[in-house]
């Protein structure tokens, strides 16, 4: 069919334009192009003592060939983007979505396209947690023994848990919901798989570090490093917030500082469009039609109660700022489960008016990785800057 053979190629031209843009802002590149955060945020480590997220700074410091390590997190950047893409595309694959549910995927606000165009996400530790979770999901559907499944979802689970326990907060919650409903495990593996992770969480918590943790992490940095977070190299009390110094804050910093901005910025309940939009790409994909749902808040009671880990998704949105993130991460947890409990969908999602209409409102909005902001023209300006670089790679080829 035409129309399945055309998707089939825009969805090929996007992955390769997605990787090729990471690739530009990441290996390819000799300055810092994407958020100063995220950057500072993949250089916390282990500086001699135990502290949350510094996993994967850690294993970027190990791999590192000399001490500055710039090239070396762009290069796990790289490489981890290009992961999660083949694992959303396995997925996707066998759960035989035909091709337009596969390319409305990934023009949404939350697929490769947006998150490469706009530079968002594909930078963030999110991503290495939900590479983490495609596996672990992965592993479920190909029905591996139940021994080694425990053990490999238990490392992933505790492994998410050091990289952004934020994040893995939502991810085991989906955890235990599909290891209740689709594997054989017991009671008794559940509770054992659940404590341990608690203790991770637990343990991470009480690391929080301190301003004493944060400038021995500053200082072992390069002063190459330490200038691409663009802050002032001289003194850890003259730098200006970045994810290194704010390893310290508790849940109650974490409100006090972060949140109640938020709800008295004004711009709280703008953060309703992209709940609209996560209900809106799902009923687009799956034809999912939520006004015949048998849906009210008896049986979202019900489901918490069966279902308690599931508490920690309103917890996280009241005393973490990064709306975005959270939001973006709960997306593919509930896309990429969804598709495991589907297990391989028939719906006809043909082109339609209402197609067409999500796809032009997803071209022209950004998911934001946290704050909202009204500044400049980003859409067209991002839109104009791939469509030169396409236009100087083929003038480049032809001449």
């Amino acid at each position: 069919m035409i129309i399945n053979k055309l998707s089939n190629l825009i969805t090929s031209l996007i992955y390769l334009l997605s990787i090729s843009q990471v690739a530009k802002k990441t290996i390819l590149s000799n300055t810092l192009e994407y958020s100063p955060w995220s950057y500072s945020e993949l250089l916390i480590s282990y500086p001699s003592i135990f502290i949350r997220r510094g996993f994967i700074g850690e294993l970027i410091t190990l791999f590192d060939s000399d001490t500055v390590l710039f090239d070396t997190v762009n290069i796990f950047i790289f490489v981890n983007f290009v992961v999660f893409c083949l694992l959303s595309y396995i997925h996707i694959k066998i759960s035989k979505l035909n091709p337009v549910q596969h390319l409305l995927y990934l023009i949404s606000i939350f697929g490769i396209l947006n998150i490469t165009l706009f530079n968002q996400y594909y930078h963030r530790k999110e991503i290495f947690v939900l590479n983490l979770f495609m596996i672990t999901l992965l592993l479920i559907r190909f029905k591996i023994q139940n021994y080694f499944l425990f053990i490999f979802t238990l490392i992933f689970s505790v492994l998410m848990v050091l990289i952004h326990e934020g994040i893995a907060m939502l991810a085991i919650a989906f955890i235990i919901l599909i290891l209740k409903n689709k594997t054989q495990f017991s009671s008794k593996m559940i509770n054992v798989y659940s404590s341990i992770v608690l203790l991770s969480f637990m343990s991470v918590i009480i690391s929080t570090g301190n301003d004493g943790v944060a400038n021995l992490i500053w200082t072992n940095l390069s002063e190459f490093d330490r200038n691409l977070i663009d802050v002032d190299v001289r003194s850890i009390t003259k730098i200006e917030p970045n994810a290194i110094t704010a390893i310290d804050w508790s849940l109650s910093d974490s409100f006090f500082k972060t949140t109640q901005v938020l709800i008295f910025s004004g711009s709280m309940f703008l953060w309703t469009f992209y709940f609209f939009m996560f209900l809106w790409t799902f009923n687009v994909i799956f034809k999912i039609e939520f006004n015949k749902t048998d849906i009210n808040i008896n049986r979202v009671k019900d489901f918490l109660l069966m279902e308690k880990y599931f508490i920690v998704v309103p917890i996280l949105f009241i005393v973490g700022f990064d709306w975005g993130r959270w939001i973006f991460s709960l997306f593919h947890l509930s896309f990429i489960s969804y598709l495991l409990f589907i297990g391989k969908s028939n719906r006809n999602v043909i082109w339609s008016f209402p197609i067409i209409s999500f796809i032009l409102v997803s071209m022209l909005t950004i998911m934001p990785e946290c704050c909202l902001q009204m500044e400049g023209t980003t859409i067209t300006s991002n839109y104009y800057r791939v469509l030169k670089s396409i236009q100087l790679t083929i003038q480049s080829a032809l001449n």
